[in-house]
């Protein structure tokens, strides 16, 4: 399975197959992900001494995210769906990120993911401990994202971790900061993806 997500200030890839990592790669940066995806994607199919022929699932993040950084992803995606004829499935960045978080830490909290819009406000997704959806993925601002949050224990992921946890802070709740990566780990991505294709 190759997957890869641009929908944030990272642009990751990884092959990946039976649970394991074959290659990876990640960059960080703002901006310029359509200059330096597909080189980076065959880097990492050089480096697992690949083609696009062997692969068999191809598995993209869908956002939420930066349009301009989704938009490439997906029609990177969707080029090489067509062109090597492999299924595609995406894969919603809050999704990737709430199933990398550590079973320990998820215990007896709600996981709150909040990713950065470049703006103001916040992208947010509220689960329960077992990761089912306690409220629908939403945009909120500084007073919604507290009320989001409501009361109790409070796991908090997401690369807007930083800007959101002093908001949170003030409200009282018990909050641990999540140990998991603030960006999407691809191979997260590829796994959840070939569980969608077999199921």
């Amino acid at each position: 399975v190759l997957a890869f997500d641009t929908a944030t200030s990272s642009c990751a890839i990884a092959l990946w197959q039976n649970g394991k990592v074959l290659a990876e790669t990640q960059k960080f940066l703002e901006r310029g992900h359509a200059e330096v995806l597909v080189p980076m994607i065959e880097g990492v199919l050089a480096d697992a001494g690949l083609t696009y022929h062997d692969l068999d699932l191809l598995a993209v993040t869908t956002g939420p995210g930066a349009f301009t950084g989704i938009r490439i992803g997906l029609s990177t995606a969707r080029s090489l769906a067509l062109a090597s004829k492999l299924p595609l499935i995406g894969i919603s960045n809050f999704t990737a990120l709430a199933e990398a978080l550590p079973v320990s830490e998820k215990q007896g909290r709600k996981s709150l993911v909040v990713l950065e819009t470049k703006r103001a406000d916040f992208y947010a997704c509220l689960c329960g401990e077992d990761l089912s959806l306690l409220a629908d993925p939403q945009a909120v601002d500084e007073a919604g994202l507290c009320n989001l949050a409501g009361g109790g224990p409070l796991l908090l992921a997401g690369d807007a971790t930083e800007r959101a946890l002093p908001l949170l802070a003030g409200t009282g709740l018990d909050i641990v900061t999540s140990s998991a990566g603030t960006h999407v780990n691809p191979a997260i991505v590829a796994a959840l993806a070939n569980d969608i294709k077999n199921s």
